[in-house]
């Protein structure tokens, strides 16, 4: 379809003769899954989560009566509370959808429509960075295990521009490089493109990490351990692939979409703990951080230390700027008890029910050591200690002086 325009903004956006912005080639839906809570979806039993996993095929996306359905719909900036209809659309449209249709090649999998912004008020929010894609459609619902639905019958409504689409980063206008994640946005964001193997919005989302939840120098995938072929999102049955992949497409170190789940879980737990001072941190008068603090102050090696130690023990984590040293050890174990290599980890030096918010300075401390030189060994890394040998029993490290410190704190 050709279209006559007065300034070409970018690759896909386009102004027109009347001032409007015309968005060309939009992909505003996709097969696949996608995440909805429970709450949307009356009748449909949800996980334990509270969330139904819907599976829509190519069937129902590009069945002709949908794709005609969408045809000539309002765009409208964000979703009206209720469907658009001739009584409110002067009220919620900011211009329409046409040329709606399948894509093709890498995009096949994709509905595409020309977006018509027509006022002001949106082609500013547009170019301001709104630029995800959310589709209003009515739908049948089908169950098919706890947390799993299909849908079908879908007709359209609308198309509306929202900050966080449910389709993920793929349904977005393009020609924007503007991020509106926020921290428990892109955490959101992160467990539901995990869930749904949206192997596009997980590689974006780990792409622009929220800055104070990295350092420059970390990389987000190496330390939640995803490898995910962006062009074509896993189906459900199999399992998330590990860091290689032989000729015959084994996996060389698969990690079960269970496990790989409880490692993000464990991680965004970490990165709210450190975002949420109030969570871990203490007052300049807990004794634990005074004692943290004159360490520090005695042994200039002693801070990175603890952030080498915390590495091993939870691969990937940082201390953040002020953060403080006692609680971000509790932190750190606390989050990687709760994977499977963590629990493994930890459980022998303190059960296999810690509570590391009320365990004592002492202990903590022996644990935090224990647990990254035995990261270490297991890591092939020589062990190196700074004062004496580990197994020298002056060391209040060594065996024989941890087990006196477990003794004394099972024995209250």
């Amino acid at each position: 379809m050709q279209y006559f325009y007065t300034t070409r903004l970018g690759n896909t956006r386009f102004e027109m003769a009347d001032g409007s912005l015309l968005c060309k080639d939009v992909p505003i839906a996709r097969t696949g899954a996608q995440v909805y809570d429970e709450s949307e979806l009356p009748g449909i039993v949800g996980d334990e989560d509270g969330e139904i996993v819907v599976t829509r095929d190519a069937d129902e996306v590009f069945r002709p009566e949908t794709l005609a359905s969408f045809e000539g719909m309002a765009f409208t900036l964000g979703h009206p509370k209720d469907m658009v209809n001739p009584g409110n659309w002067r009220e919620h449209s900011h211009g329409h959808i046409q040329n709606v249709r399948r894509g093709t090649g890498d995009r096949a999998d994709l509905m595409l429509c020309d977006i018509h912004i027509k006022t002001a008020e949106a082609i500013q929010k547009v170019m301001d960075g709104l630029e995800q894609i959310s589709m209003g459609y009515d739908a049948e619902y089908e169950q098919q295990g706890a947390g799993q639905a299909r849908q079908h019958t879908i007709i359209g409504n609308h198309c509306a521009g929202v900050p966080n689409g449910r389709a993920g980063i793929r349904c977005s206008i393009g020609d924007s490089t503007f991020m509106t994640t926020k921290n428990q946005g892109w955490l959101t964001q992160l467990k539901r493109a995990i869930k749904t193997r949206d192997a596009d919005t997980l590689a974006d989302l780990v792409d622009n990490a929220p800055a104070e939840l990295v350092e420059p120098s970390l990389d987000l995938a190496r330390a939640v351990n995803i490898t995910i072929n962006p062009a074509q999102p896993l189906p459900v049955e199999k399992e998330l692939g590990g860091l290689t992949t032989d000729e015959d497409g084994e996996n060389a170190g698969a990690m079960s979409t269970s496990e790989l789940e409880k490692k993000v879980d464990a991680l965004a737990l970490l990165v709210q703990q450190l975002i949420n001072p109030a969570s871990t941190s203490t007052t300049d008068s807990d004794p634990d951080e005074e004692d943290e603090k004159r360490k520090a102050t005695n042994d200039a090696a002693y801070h990175q230390g603890i952030v080498s130690r915390a590495e091993l023990i939870m691969p990937g984590v940082r201390l953040p700027e002020g953060g403080k040293l006692a609680a971000f050890k509790r932190a750190t174990m606390d989050a990687a008890f709760k994977t499977a290599e963590g629990q493994a980890l930890l459980a022998p030096l303190v059960g296999a029910t810690p509570d590391f918010a009320k365990m004592p300075k002492a202990t903590l401390d022996a644990v935090f050591v224990s647990a990254s030189e035995i990261a270490k060994l297991r890591n092939g890394a020589p062990v190196t200690t700074s004062r004496g040998s580990f197994y020298d029993g002056s060391n209040k490290n060594s065996p024989a002086a941890l087990n006196k410190a477990f003794d004394a704190h099972w024995n209250k």
